[in-house]
């Protein structure tokens, strides 16, 4: 038995194998993670959909990657 269970990994048994199963939690931890609004500067931004963004403060909508929002440089 391991010694710790990850969350987000409840239903994958060992018949996907480790290397799957350490890919989706990478993308579950990331995709479940905090981010902050660009616009209003607080912690609400959410996914909506498929590379979907909404803040749930102001509702500052953006598009970003499917599972993680990448900050763009303005200069």
């Amino acid at each position: 038995m391991p010694k710790g269970k990850r969350r987000g990994l409840k239903g994958l048994g060992a018949k996907y194998g480790s290397t799957l199963r350490k890919r989706y939690g990478r993308v579950f931890v990331t995709l479940k993670l905090k981010r902050k609004c660009p616009s209003c500067g607080r912690w609400k931004l959410k996914r909506k959909s498929a590379s979907i963004w909404e803040c749930r403060l102001c509702g500052f909508t953006m598009a970003g990657r499917a599972y993680d929002v990448t900050p763009i440089k303005t200069s």
